[in-house]
């Protein structure tokens, strides 16, 4: 019997349509492999609890790690500083750090790397005064008592602003303080002035709101905030790092489009006040990357170290060694300065 036209065009259309549902299915089963293909590589990663650390953190609460077939843990620390002392002990795998920390790290051992860049900036580390200590600027701090904790990227920018205001060292004394100390040595008189970092900064200056003040900040003193991983661990998991950043460099990206929901996040993790967050937005740049100008920053801080006698060196060491390029080319080649 003799097909009409319009049976063949109904014909054609059903025909047409289980194609493309057929499409749609074998696409669909192509893609979620991908996702979730295999075991997920384990990593622990020890974070410094600092607002600088949103990337990180925003990566693993939206499911960018899992997406990309890894499976983070976090440890956390209150500083850069026992962050790494926790990767090189073997509490986690990778740290989370300012310069300052790798630095001094650097002048001790060469069996970790810096991979990767996550944030910056030139307004994180503050100094505090006593107003009823006599400190309210910046020329008062000579003859005081300055806390702060030793060997963190705040202890590097108390020299840099004392000398920023042709304050000599030997003018102030330098008290080492635990982080979880640093308001009660200010508010109980034990120290006149803080250098610290945020969240600290802000909860310092609430709870002593009327008798301590934030000094001018510094014009001289970037703050950069990277990845570090002993260097056994980055040979033997290239992929894993690989992985990691593309999560990281999607979090960055999340961070500038979704700025509430980023503070609603980091609030829910660090248990925040979220007017912490909110009150220091604008002093960090979240962005991946792997400068030269870190180089030169760990550089000056070496020398800076040398000077002061804060380590037995008395050479530079050649921190082109200190870098492992292979994970950021993979993932964002344009944003690495360093040439090797």
């Amino acid at each position: 019997m003799k097909m009409r036209t319009k049976d063949k065009i109904i014909l054609r259309n059903v025909f047409g349509i289980v194609l493309l549902l057929s499409l749609t299915v074998f696409s669909a089963s192509c893609q979620k492999p991908e996702k979730s293909a295999g075991p997920k590589e384990k990593v622990t990663i020890g974070v410094a609890s600092v607002s600088a650390t949103l990337p990180l953190i925003v990566a693993q609460e939206k499911g960018y790690f899992s997406d990309g077939g890894i499976d983070v843990t976090f440890k956390f620390y209150p500083s850069g500083k026992k962050a790494m002392e926790g990767m090189f002990s073997g509490e986690a795998d990778i740290a989370t750090s300012a310069e300052t920390p790798i630095l001094h790290n650097s002048l001790l051992r060469d069996d970790f790397v810096i991979f990767a860049t996550f944030a910056y900036s030139d307004n994180d580390s503050k100094f505090l005064g006593r107003k009823d200590k006599g400190v309210s600027k910046p020329s008062e701090l000579k003859g005081k008592k300055i806390g702060t904790v030793v060997g963190t990227g705040a202890h590097f920018f108390a020299h840099i602003y004392l000398a920023e205001h042709s304050i000599d060292l030997s003018a102030v004394t330098i008290v080492d303080i635990a982080p979880a100390d640093l308001l009660g040595a200010l508010k109980d008189g034990k120290v006149d002035a803080l250098v610290v970092w945020e969240p600290i900064a802000y909860q310092v200056k609430k709870a002593l709101s009327d008798k301590v003040v934030g000094l001018p900040k510094s014009d001289l003193y970037k703050e950069t905030f990277s990845l570090a991983a002993t260097r056994s661990y980055a040979n033997g998991h290239p992929g894993g790092l690989i992985k990691i950043l593309k999560a990281v460099d999607r979090a960055t990206i999340f961070i500038k489009q979704n700025k509430k929901e980023s503070l609603a996040i980091m609030t829910k993790v660090l248990k925040l006040d979220e007017d912490v967050l909110t009150s220091t937005w604008d002093d960090f740049v979240f962005e991946l990357s792997l400068e030269h100008s870190l180089l030169t920053i760990l550089e000056d801080e070496a020398r800076w170290a040398i000077a002061n006698k804060f380590t037995n060196k008395t050479k530079v060491p050649n921190y082109l060694g200190y870098f492992y390029l292979d994970a950021m080319k993979a993932v964002k080649p344009e944003a690495v300065t360093i040439i090797k």
